[in-house]
């Protein structure tokens, strides 16, 4: 067990070669600090990576550099967010952006995840995986472009290259992209 110094700037020193995991002990966070989504970008310098991340290494005393997690500020208590269920429903199609339409298809915004699916479609998808992705993704995006929903900060353009930055992806990495937009999603909406 180590603790990350004032930077978050971790290590383990002496170790021999072998399979190791390295994980968050996440009782140890300060509040409202949520994961950033693992693996996006394919870049393991650059990227955060999901907790536990497995780690081989080599040789005796050998390491990798490229182990690292992400961290933002999460609920602050002010935010909002409104569900896929919410924005899907026809009375609530006034509640939409300007610019964002029931009809505009997924691929005019994200890469084209679901050819042919409209906004509307994606959040009437069934399942999970890849399906739950889309959901939680255009009702982030739904939720980003309002100027009534108050949603952490983030932009249209952020859940975009989001999204583009994890598809085509792995079950894991849309699981954890879901994830982080579900919990925004579900903090509370403003909306009538």
């Amino acid at each position: 067990m180590t603790t990350t110094g004032s930077d978050g700037s971790y290590g383990f020193g002496g170790l021999c070669a072998g399979k190791y995991f390295v994980e968050i002990d996440v009782s140890t966070l300060p509040p409202n600090l949520v994961p950033t989504t693992c693996r996006v970008g394919g870049d393991p310098t650059v990227d955060s990576d999901c907790s536990p991340a497995t780690v081989v290494l080599t040789t005796d005393s050998s390491y990798d550099p490229t182990i690292d997690f992400g961290f933002i500020l999460g609920a602050s208590g002010d935010d909002e967010g409104c569900t896929p269920g919410y924005w899907k429903q026809k009375q609530h199609f006034d509640s939409w952006p300007s610019g964002l339409l029931p009809e505009t298809l997924f691929s005019d915004v994200f890469e084209d995840a679901f050819p042919g699916l409209s906004l509307l479609d994606a959040l009437q998808l069934k399942g999970g995986g890849l399906n739950a992705l889309g959901r939680h993704t255009v009702a982030a995006l739904l939720n980003a472009e309002s100027d009534d929903v108050d949603y952490f900060g983030l932009t249209g353009s952020d859940v975009v290259a989001l999204f583009n930055a994890t598809y085509p992806g792995s079950k894991t990495d849309y699981t954890s992209l879901k994830s982080f937009f579900a919990g925004m999603n579900e903090e509370g909406c403003p909306l009538n």
